[in-house]
């Protein structure tokens, strides 16, 4: 009998998620083999890996292993969401690092959460906002359409209120925002082509602009957080000083000035910890900005 990816992904599920002690040693293995047996996706990983080692080509193959181990246990959080107690995420997993700055959610006002690839961000930070108030973000489609809907099922499944990247998705981190709530988006990732370019490691890339228009139009507070895994399920929570978006009668200049700030922070994260960064797209390439 063949088994589509939904379906595969439907009945291993409930098994990993309960069992994550087993599961999280078994996917640093099949990320161990899957580097050496998916030479395109090594590749993408080392190119991503070299500006954030200096071009250290040796250790930018050793980073970049980690970041496809790390992309594989992020499978596991996945599963394990419907079994975990999400209030106790932050005792139980989470070591924070300027946990000061986490005052903002205790005070009234739209907060838009701004994380990146590292670790597993929406894991993270669900389980902060958990303490305060009701927690929405966007997501990357997936295909096919079948295999999105569940992973959308099992990202939920914690309280959280997750949509795809899009009109309606937007529209509802809008009413969110409006209605006072925590919105989380991921801010290193052009993923609706419409981002903003901005310098990185010495490259011009383009970042999304999406969470600096709405902190902007909203006048929310902008929450930026950067997490790295240890073993399994542990992480280290950075917690950067929260921001506002200006809001001039230039809004281009608004959104770059913000852009252009998180491209600072980005940037001296991924260099912090390069292996924590599991985007296994060539992102140089995929994100290039060709300016005239």
């Amino acid at each position: 009998m063949n088994l589509s990816q939904t379906q595969w992904m439907r009945l291993s599920a409930p098994i990993v998620g309960r069992f994550t002690w087993f599961f999280y040693p078994c996917a640093w293995l099949a990320g161990w083999v899957g580097w050496r047996t998916r030479p395109g996706t090594r590749a993408n990983l080392v190119r991503n890996m070299l500006p954030l080692c200096d071009g250290d080509l040796v250790r930018a193959r050793k980073e970049g292993q980690l970041a496809f181990r790390n992309a594989a246990r992020y499978w596991v959080d996945i599963c394990s969401l419907p079994h975990r107690e999400i209030g106790r995420f932050e005792h139980d997993h989470m070591h924070l690092v300027n946990p000061h700055h986490l005052a903002v959610l205790g005070q009234p006002g739209p907060i838009v959460g701004v994380s990146a690839h590292t670790g597993t961000a929406e894991i993270v930070v669900q389980a902060l906002t958990y303490r305060a108030r009701r927690f929405t973000a966007l997501i990357e489609e997936l295909e096919p359409p079948a295999f999105h809907d569940y992973v959308l099922s099992l990202r939920s499944s914690a309280g959280g209120d997750f949509y795809t990247a899009g009109f309606r998705g937007v529209r509802a981190c809008l009413d969110a925002l409006r209605r006072g709530e925590v919105v989380g988006m991921l801010g290193d990732r052009d993923i609706q082509g419409t981002g903003m370019c901005a310098t990185m490691f010495g490259e011009r890339v383009k970042l999304p602009r999406g969470p600096w228009e709405l902190a902007r139009r909203t006048g929310a507070v902008v929450l930026p957080v950067f997490t790295s895994r240890g073993w399994n399920d542990q992480f280290t929570v950075h917690i950067e000083e929260p921001f506002r978006v200006d809001s001039t009668a230039d809004a281009e200049a608004d959104v770059r000035a913000a852009i252009d700030r998180w491209a600072i922070l980005l940037e001296r994260h991924l260099r912090r910890s390069p292996g924590q960064w599991a985007v296994l797209e060539d992102f140089w390439k995929a994100h290039a900005c060709v300016e005239s």
